[in-house]
């Protein structure tokens, strides 16, 4: 029993419960804030873009390295280390404001458009003030589908290396979130730790992309999967193609991160997203998490059982 407790499955579970029932709405926030102010003494535009490179891993790293080392050392005082891991893991999902945020956002969509662009704006980097009701419901289906790989790709780097790699994985995140690449001031500074995020996520995004492969309208997901190569991250753009194609409905396209216009690919189908289309991507990508949770738990329990 005790075993099963201190399991990494179990510890994984309870942090993802605990950010369904009470998200880290404000801790996440700060904690971006808190590197893009950092990010922001060195990255400055008189500086050439190999300065600007080295500069961006390197802060990466002057924190990574401390953050380790303190981590061991409470680790090793704390009575009971796994609850420390729970808190982390705790801190860095997206589930819960997902779960919360999204569901809130398509509901206003019809009736407060004004709301639903304030309600999404904390959650994507592109400006919402213009968006239209089929940009909101894009731009929602497009967060919530790379938000949550993010959480499945922390969870598999928690279950494959431990608290370490998920930790370096999780500061990997919030370092492309706090110095993005799609904004030309950060083009430069993000570009390695950026690399090496999606070096991380590569695999992890590939599964669940794969996993959506079961649902209905598989085989205009499997049409789909080549566009998402021409997305600028290849496994997020065949993420995002066979999400879309499953439900028949179309994502990317044109955005605006800054004043100006800028055009993605277009992936899915050509059919504009309905919301009952969207809130069906949504249950999707809840199922596709669930069902590699349930083979985790399977894998746990059954040597357990008739070992």
């Amino acid at each position: 029993m005790t075993f099963l407790l201190e399991h990494p499955l179990s510890l994984l579970t309870l942090a993802l419960l605990l950010s369904l029932l009470q998200p880290a709405d404000k801790l996440q926030p700060l904690l971006t804030q808190g590197l893009t102010s950092l990010g922001r003494r060195l990255n400055k535009s008189g500086y050439s873009q190999g300065y600007l490179k080295a500069a961006g891993m390197g802060l990466w790293l002057v924190v990574l390295l401390p953050l380790l080392a303190a981590w061991w050392a409470i680790a090793e005082l704390a009575p009971w280390p796994e609850l420390l891991d729970v808190l982390l893991l705790w801190a860095c999902l997206d589930a819960g404001r997902i779960s919360r945020r999204l569901p809130q956002t398509l509901k206003q969509i019809a009736e407060q458009r004004n709301l639903a662009q304030l309600t999404l704006a904390p959650l994507c980097l592109r400006q919402t003030d213009a968006l239209s009701e089929l940009g909101l419901r894009k731009a929602a289906a497009e967060v919530a589908v790379l938000r949550l790989a993010g959480d499945f790709a922390l969870a598999c780097w928690y279950l494959a290396g431990g608290i370490y790699a998920a930790l370096t994985f999780a500061l990997l995140r919030l370092a492309v979130q706090a110095w993005p690449c799609k904004l030309n001031d950060w083009r430069a500074f993000g570009t390695l730790p950026s690399a090496l995020y999606r070096a991380m996520a590569w695999l992890p995004f590939h599964m669940l992309a794969l996993t959506l492969l079961i649902y209905p309208g598989s085989r205009r997901a499997v049409r789909g999967w080549a566009k998402g190569s021409l997305w600028g991250f290849a496994a997020a753009g065949r993420l995002l193609a066979v999400a879309a194609a499953g439900v028949n409905a179309g994502l990317g396209g044109p955005r605006r991160y800054t004043q100006a216009t800028e055009y993605y690919p277009k992936l899915g189908s050509g059919n504009q997203l309905r919301s009952d289309q969207a809130r069906g991507l949504l249950l999707r990508l809840a199922l596709a998490l669930l069902f590699w949770l349930s083979i985790g738990w399977t894998l746990t329990l059954v040597p357990l059982l008739y070992g």
